[in-house]
């Protein structure tokens, strides 16, 4: 079942009490306990948040209200997720992660990065399993973004533009003060695109060291979040790791099931075949890596890629560096003295 983190439910509280609308008396209304607010990790199904949209947004009777929620993301608005941002060494490494744990936010979103020498690009979709999500939602989504990344960051942060698949407001000067950017709407896609000078920015907390650790508790909670089949799904390309053969195919006979089938159910739990393929090797890679002996060549092998330069790609993806690098990094981590503190500013 689809469902979203409470913290990104008290940001809309928040914004409801901001506007004088008491927030218990709208979450009593869509049948949502205020208690559940109190958990920062709690989780409410998407029905349920998509209902508090629609509930809050008529008693806000604000067209800019998604903007006004955007300004109350913070930290535990992400829980684990918004904390290893916040630990990040770099701003693009705050949204690498942002990008590889977004379904822990809300398992109805997937967010695609793609980055080059001169721009860095996020791009949204939302399956909420039912009718599409109001346009104040994606304001939230993409504005709330852009204000957590400067505030992470100690500084106003500027994308180079923004894109909304929703119609033009008839007022742009609520956008504009939030964004202070180009924005296009009625888009093909709901896009942020980011100057690659600024993914140097350092964070103001910065310890990669916590981070880490916090990168470790999001692939638990990934794990944690993923439904029955997809743990079949999961078991059996472990199965097929061993094996040497890994592909939907095979998948799918393993499961005595047609593709089809295979892609359906997964597509039913907000996720795809791709998906946990890659949850399930960037695990296992974090594991195979702490090893000093294993080489690059030999996990990219274990994990079921072509060649090395394929699976350092797609490493390079998850975490934002090339996994050389990152095994380097792990032994320096492990020849650190017991208890002597390390804190690497950007």
């Amino acid at each position: 079942m689809k469902s979203g983190l409470s913290g990104w439910v008290l940001a809309i509280a928040r914004a409801l009490d901001g506007v004088g609308v008491p927030h218990e008396k709208i979450l009593l209304q869509v049948g949502m306990d205020p208690a559940g607010l109190k958990a920062g990790n709690n989780r409410y199904s998407q029905e349920m948040v998509s209902h508090l949209w629609r509930a809050a947004v008529q008693e806000a009777a604000d067209p800019n209200f998604g903007l006004k929620v955007a300004s109350q993301i913070r930290p535990s608005t992400f829980s684990v997720v918004g904390y290893a941002m916040s630990c990040s060494s770099t701003l693009g490494d705050a949204l690498h992660r942002f990008a590889r744990y977004a379904k822990l936010i809300s398992s109805s979103a997937t967010v695609s990065l793609i980055e080059d020498d001169r721009r860095l690009s996020l791009t949204f979709s939302f399956d909420t399993g039912g009718a599409p999500p109001i346009f104040h939602t994606i304001d939230t989504v993409l504005a709330g973004l852009v204000c957590f990344s400067s505030w992470i960051a100690g500084k106003q942060v500027v994308p180079i533009v923004v894109h909304f698949k929703h119609e033009r407001p008839s007022d742009m000067t609520a956008y504009t003060t939030i964004l202070r950017c180009p924005i296009h709407f009625e888009q093909r896609e709901d896009c942020l695109v980011f100057n690659s000078s600024d993914m140097t920015r350092p964070i103001l907390s910065a310890d990669e060291q916590l981070a880490a650790l916090l990168d470790n508790m999001a692939i638990t909670q990934m794990a944690q979040l993923s439904e029955r089949f997809s743990k079949k799904v999961r078991n059996c390309l472990l199965k097929q790791f061993a094996d040497g053969e890994i592909s939907r195919r095979s998948t799918a006979e393993l499961m005595h099931m047609t593709e089809r089938t295979l892609l359906r159910r997964l597509k039913d739990e907000g996720t795809t075949f791709q998906e946990v393929l890659d949850r399930l090797r960037e695990e296992l890679a974090y594991e195979y890596l702490r090893s000093s002996d294993i080489t690059v060549q030999a996990v990219s092998s274990m994990l079921g890629f072509s060649d090395a330069s394929t699976f350092s790609r797609a490493f390079k993806r998850w975490t934002g560096r090339r996994p050389s690098l990152s095994q380097q990094k792990e032994m320096m981590l492990s020849r650190t003295p017991r208890g002597e503190d390390i804190l690497l500013v950007g």
